[in-house]
């Protein structure tokens, strides 16, 4: 798995877990920290649990904007 960013709580989740969203096309992922922050990604109709879904779950999570972002 790629490196994640850090959670907006301050902690660098361990894993993430990734949720059904309304349709196949969408899917929350969150971190194992703190349980508050989600982000919504478009999962291309992977299934998940899949290697493929996995890897658009960490992408999202960590290209997902935070307020301490050094690029903002």
């Amino acid at each position: 798995m790629m490196k994640l960013k850090k959670c907006p709580c301050g902690k660098t989740p361990e894993k993430l877990s990734i949720m059904e969203g309304s349709t196949a096309k969408w899917a929350f992922v969150g971190g194992d920290c703190c349980g508050d922050w989600l982000v919504e990604f478009n999962t291309h109709y992977c299934e998940l649990g899949s290697d493929e879904c996995d890897d658009l779950a960490v992408d999202a999570w960590n290209r997902q904007t935070r307020w301490d972002d050094e690029t903002t």
